[in-house]
């Protein structure tokens, strides 16, 4: 796998981060762990080192919400694989009672992922241009009264992207940006969401949830069909990409 691609992604020791990680190493990707959890992620790493190789896995801490940590993250993974292809913003919380943190990880990590993603691998800086995914949230497109804080991150983390996604980006560095925005998933996030929102509130007991695994395939999706600005919806029976209405595309300078 020594001319594998390479891919980051962030809060990919655990949830859908995890799940992302294990669906790129079996479609041939060398991955670099990253995670504010350090000792999970090399845990989670260490596993999948046995499944694939201990020179295609690697794992390093990395705090989102600091701009500085996504510089040593890119070039600590460049050190170890010479290259990075892809880069998925996934790390994200729920936490309404703290909106503060909520946004500097939710919204300002996949904004800082994507300056790094220019300075290290755009043309202009260099590098060979690539992909980033954002993981976002079908929160990205409705309201949700009970957890408005997070539900602002994912509609900033979508529009980012799609501002990102704009051609004068592509032509001056050469990557693409999407966003993986999931309908409700079977994670510990959504499990703890009863204490963090309304302790009436269960949603982990939804009929419907999807699994983190069907939910990373999507990323293949995306990675099939490159298609810049793209954000596509994750449903319980579908992958499906939602398109910004042509009403509001006249604004778009």
């Amino acid at each position: 796998m020594s001319d594998s691609p390479v891919a980051i992604v962030t809060g990919g020791a655990q949830g859908i981060g995890a799940a992302i990680c294990k669906e790129l190493l079996k479609n041939g990707y060398r991955i670099c762990v990253a995670d504010i959890q350090e000792l999970k992620a090399e845990e989670f790493a260490r596993e999948q080192q046995k499944l694939y190789g201990e020179g295609n896995v690697i794992a390093i801490r990395c705090n989102v919400s600091k701009e500085s940590d996504y510089s040593k993250l890119f070039e600590q993974t460049l050190k170890y694989f010479m290259r990075v292809d892809v880069l998925v913003n996934n790390a994200g919380i729920l936490l309404e009672h703290d909106p503060r943190k909520c946004i500097e990880v939710n919204l300002l990590g996949p904004l800082f992922g994507c300056h790094a993603a220019l300075k290290y691998m755009g043309k202009s800086n260099g590098g060979n241009g690539g992909l980033v995914i954002n993981t976002a949230s079908l929160s990205g497109f409705v309201p949700a009264a009970v957890m408005p804080a997070y539900t602002a991150s994912k509609h900033g983390v979508v529009g980012l992207t799609r501002s990102f996604g704009l051609p004068f980006h592509y032509h001056k560095d050469a990557i693409i940006f999407a966003a993986l925005c999931p309908f409700f998933v079977e994670t510990n996030i959504l499990k703890s969401a009863n204490q963090t929102l309304d302790p009436t509130l269960d949603f982990s007991k939804r009929d419907d949830l999807m699994s983190p695994e069907f939910v990373a395939r999507g990323i293949l999706k995306i990675l099939e069909d490159k298609i810049n600005g793209s954000t596509l919806a994750v449903y319980p029976d579908e992958y499906r990409y939602e398109e910004l209405e042509e009403k509001f595309k006249i604004l778009i300078p």
